[in-house]
């Protein structure tokens, strides 16, 4: 690897956006890929509205939609911004060089893409990356040990109780169409209070608590999609940026790519006895 890492990082919300920032502040040569409008409601937790508004500052670090050439080049060789890119996926990986690549994105019901081979080093983050298959490390993101690093095999398929995010209660879009939000993130409300609207149909909070996340002003919803996020009552709650977790799993990134430019070898306690 060259000494200045370019590294992409697939994804957007709020663990990719925690990696991407930790990278970015590490040095490295950061892009982010996001190749369609993000569904991302904890919006003050991530890069998110880069995408839409064409700019986004996220804890003392600036995300810039690209759009141009140009304007991908200028925030990779200045380190001023990281760009975001929505190009299909193999105009991405193989226009540019890339050192490393490391998979954010939330598991889904399809197979995790593979990226073993297009790049130096590649890293996939949670449940459905098998490293030496799909890709060359995994980093655990959930459980108790967030962060932990698989040479070999795969983390474990957590369930929805190992999340950060477990204090939260989803608020899903009732019809589909476009929501005009008519409250703010981290604003308290009341069970049965109006959240906003799709079209003519009022969307209300079934909880009381605070509003952590919420669907952008005007955004396309389909029926069902989780369009907001309330925290009823948890002191530890966390609205804004980085989660503890995230932060952790963020620094086994940095970690992992630093010592594989190092050219450290992993101690096997299989060969000490």
């Amino acid at each position: 690897m060259s000494e200045e890492t370019s590294v992409l990082v697939f994804g957007i919300d709020e663990l990719a956006s925690a990696v991407a920032r930790k990278l970015h502040l590490a040095g490295h040569a950061v892009a982010i890929h996001q190749p369609s409008p993000p569904t991302t409601i904890r919006r003050r937790m991530a890069f998110a509205d880069a995408w839409s508004d064409g700019t986004c500052t996220f804890e003392g670090v600036e995300a810039r939609r690209a759009d141009k050439t140009k304007d991908f080049l200028a925030g990779l060789r200045s380190g001023m911004y990281i760009p975001v890119l929505w190009h299909p996926f193999d105009d991405v990986t193989t226009r540019w060089p890339w050192d490393v690549l490391v998979d954010a994105r939330p598991k889904t019901e399809k197979p995790r893409q593979r990226l073993r081979d297009l790049s130096d080093l590649t890293i996939g983050l949670g449940s459905g990356f098998v490293a030496g298959e799909n890709c060359d490390i995994v980093v655990d993101a959930g459980g108790r040990d967030p962060g932990a690093v698989f040479r070999s095999g795969s983390a474990p398929d957590h369930g929805p109780g190992d999340s950060p995010f477990a204090d939260g209660e989803m608020v899903h879009a009732p019809v589909h169409g476009l929501f005009h939000g008519s409250k703010l993130l981290g604003e308290p409300i009341e069970a049965g209070q109006i959240l906003g609207f799709i079209g003519t149909t009022a969307v209300t909070a079934s909880a009381s608590g605070r509003v952590r996340g919420l669907a952008r002003d005007g955004a396309a919803v389909a029926k069902g999609a989780a369009i907001a996020e309330i925290v009823i009552s948890s002191p530890k709650a966390e609205f804004v940026g980085i989660t503890q977790r995230d932060r952790m799993i963020a620094r086994s990134v940095a970690f992992v790519i630093e010592m594989e430019r190092a050219g450290y070898t992993p101690i096997s306690f299989e060969n000490l006895f």
